[in-house]
């Protein structure tokens, strides 16, 4: 294969998975009206687990448990957090809040991972980073309450801020599995990155249905509608974008990977406002403007 083809093979596989999750708030968000989240995000997780398993078995069983302690590690934190609590808190945020202002937030984890590890392992950033991150949280206040009314901080949490908690909650988690999948991708391959990925997600999820008592039903149950969703949430911006941005990043700068992975945040609002009918504010557009392009500076 030619050296100027093969290098765009992996951008274009970051691009096509950006583009795979740009497609998921049109399906996710008519369908939490049936179920449940959390049950939702289980059932991803088992036709995941489901596909990729026999695939591994027979082409690559030698080495699905050929990992390090460190990367069993990532495998766990990159699946329980990036996975699986993550999806969940992201999926019931658009029980409250506009579905592309929750996926707008998510572009604030550049900013989240740099803010961790500035404070928990003391890597100081450089001068510009202060002004772009200053610039990137005050994009994401304004996009979060456009009218900037916090009175909420003194009566309670309402329901337009709880959904704003959720998606910032799922930002700190993917923020953390984005490192972890960079530890987990040095040696593994992408596709047995991403069924550990999945399997350790299925393991936290069944725990949580367990504990939590969470109804495990679909509304009514025999409603195709409801199921070809899960389906399509499973196979689509689930599995096959998972597969193919590991794919993507394991031959991509990471600087590189940022910039394409843009297509996600602008296609999904693109999209949500065409078909969901669920358009921004104008100031929400010039906010979510500003974030995307301060995130952008962050990483280059």
């Amino acid at each position: 294969m030619p050296t100027q083809v093969k290098s765009w093979i992996s951008p274009f596989f970051v691009a096509l998975a950006a583009f795979l999750w740009a497609t998921d708030a049109l399906i996710r968000y008519p369908a939490i009206d049936q179920v449940d989240p959390t049950f939702m995000v289980f059932i991803e997780h088992v036709l995941a687990v489901a596909i990729l398993l026999p695939w591994l078995y027979f082409k690559n069983r030698k080495n699905i448990f050929a990992l390090t302690p460190k990367e069993w590690i990532a495998a766990v934190i990159t699946g329980v957090g990036g996975s699986a609590i993550a999806t969940v808190f992201f999926t019931a945020s658009f029980l409250y809040i506009n579905p592309s202002v929750a996926v707008l937030l998510q572009k604030l984890q550049p900013v989240i991972v740099v803010l961790i590890a500035f404070l928990v392992l003391g890597e100081k950033p450089k001068k510009k980073f202060f002004i772009w991150g200053t610039v990137a949280l005050a994009a994401g206040i304004t996009l979060s309450f456009p009218d900037l009314d916090f009175r909420f901080l003194k009566s309670g949490v309402d329901v337009h801020s709880k959904g704003i908690q959720y998606a910032l909650i799922a930002a700190l988690l993917w923020a953390g599995a984005t490192v972890s999948g960079k530890v987990l991708l040095q040696k593994t391959s992408p596709s047995l990155a991403a069924f550990w990925r999945f399997f350790f997600g299925l393991v936290a999820l069944t725990g949580i249905l367990f504990l939590s008592g969470t109804p495990t039903t679909i509304s009514p149950l025999t409603d195709t509608t409801a199921w070809t969703a899960i389906l399509y949430l499973s196979l689509v911006p689930g599995l096959l974008a998972m597969v193919v941005y590991y794919n993507g990043l394991a031959g991509t700068p990471a600087s590189v990977t940022t910039f394409i992975e843009l297509i996600y945040p602008i296609g999904a609002v693109a999209l949500n406002t065409i078909f969901l009918h669920t358009p921004l504010a104008p100031i929400q557009m010039g906010a979510g403007f500003v974030l995307v392009c301060a995130v952008a500076m962050i990483s280059f």
